[in-house]
C-alpha cells in the first residue's frame, strides 16, 4: 500500500475538525514538494473541489505526480444533458492535468446506477480513448456493496472507498481483484486524530471515539500512527489518500506512515453509520 495525497483542502475549506480555511497556494505548493521528497507519487483531486483541478498542475511544479481526478457530479443535470456533461468534464480534466492524469472516477455511484448509467460509462470510456493513451476509469463510492453491484455491469479499473478504524466494512470478504482500490477517510475527517473534539462535532461518534482513544493509549500509539496502522491492515487497498493543511501536518503523517505496521482492531469498529458516514452528521 502506498501513501497518496488528497487535494480537496487546496480548493475548499474541508474537514469536520479542520481549520475551516482553504489552504493557500504557496502552502499547497510547499506541501506538494514535501510530499514528493517523502516518496508520495499519487495525488487525488476532483472537478468539484473548488478550482484546484485547474490549478494543480502548476502547483506540482517539476514533480511528475500521477493524478487521479473525478468527473463533475451529475446530480443537478438533466438526464438528456448528462452525456455531454460527462464528455466535457473528461476533456477538461485531460486538458488541465495533461500527462499527469492517470485515471478518472465518476464522483458518485448514483450517477452510474441511474437510468442511462451504462451509456454514461461508455461516453467516458470513449472520451478517455480519444486522449490517445491508457487512462483508468472507475468510481468513488461509499460502500463496498456498491462496487460489487457495479462491477457486474462495468469494467471498473479504479475505485475509491472510505475506510478507517470506525468503518471497517472492507474486511467483510468483498472481492475487488482487478480493481485498483484507493482508500479515503483514514482519519475520518480528523475525528480520529482529535477524539474529544470529534465527539463534540459528531455526538453519535462519541462512544466509538472514546473506545478508539482507549485502544490507542493502551497500545502506546499516537492516534495518527494507530489510524494509519488500521488503514494499512484493510485488505485489497493499493493507496491510502490523506489530506493535510500544513507542511508540518504532512511531515507528521509521513513519519507515522513510515513507522506504522498493519493493525487489526475489529473491536474498535462501530456498527452505527451515524458515527462514520459524513452524510449523516449534523450540519456545521
Amino acid at each position: 500500500m502506498q501513501l497518496a495525497l488528497g487535494t480537496v483542502q487546496f480548493g475548499l475549506a474541508y474537514g469536520a475538525v479542520g481549520s475551516g480555511h482553504m489552504v493557500a497556494p504557496d502552502t499547497a505548493a510547499a506541501i506538494l514538494d514535501a510530499a514528493w521528497q517523502a516518496g508520495v507519487r499519487c495525488l487525488d483531486t476532483a472537478a468539484a473541489y473548488g478550482d484546484i483541478e485547474a490549478r494543480l498542475a502548476a502547483l506540482c511544479g517539476p514533480h511528475p505526480f500521477r493524478i487521479i481526478s473525478k468527473i463533475a457530479p451529475l446530480g443537478a443535470i438533466a438526464a438528456a444533458e448528462r452525456a455531454d456533461a460527462v464528455q466535457a468534464s473528461v476533456q477538461r480534466s485531460i486538458a488541465r492535468l495533461g500527462d499527469r492524469l492517470d485515471g478518472l472516477l465518476f464522483h458518485s455511484v448514483a450517477d452510474l446506477e441511474a437510468e442511462g448509467g451504462d451509456a454514461l460509462w461508455a461516453t467516458a470510456r470513449a472520451a478517455l480513448r480519444q486522449a490517445g493513451r491508457p487512462l483508468k476509469l472507475g468510481v468513488s463510492g461509499y460502500a463496498p456493496e456498491e462496487l460489487q453491484r457495479l462491477r457486474r455491469r462495468l469494467d471498473l479499473e479504479l475505485a475509491q472507498l472510505p475506510g478507517n478504524a470506525l468503518d471497517q466494512r472492507l474486511t467483510s470478504g468483498h472481492d475487488f481483484s482487478g480493481i485498483e482500490l484507493h482508500l479515503r477517510s483514514a482519519f475520518l475527517q480528523g475525528l480520529l486524530l482529535a477524539p474529544e473534539r470529534g465527539a463534540r462535532r459528531v455526538p453519535a461518534a462519541a462512544a466509538a471515539l472514546a473506545r478508539w482513544r482507549q485502544h490507542c493509549d493502551a497500545a502506546g500509539l499516537a492516534p495518527v500512527e494507530a489510524a494509519l496502522g488500521v488503514a494499512q491492515g484493510l485488505p485489497g487497498v493499493a493507496a491510502c489518500v490523506v489530506g493535510v493543511e500544513t507542511v508540518a501536518q504532512f511531515q507528521e503523517i509521513a513519519g507515522a506512515w513510515a513507522r506504522s505496521r498493519p493493525l487489526y482492531w475489529p473491536e474498535v469498529a462501530s456498527p452505527e453509520p451515524d458515527a462514520w458516514d459524513p452524510r449523516r452528521w449534523p450540519a456545521g
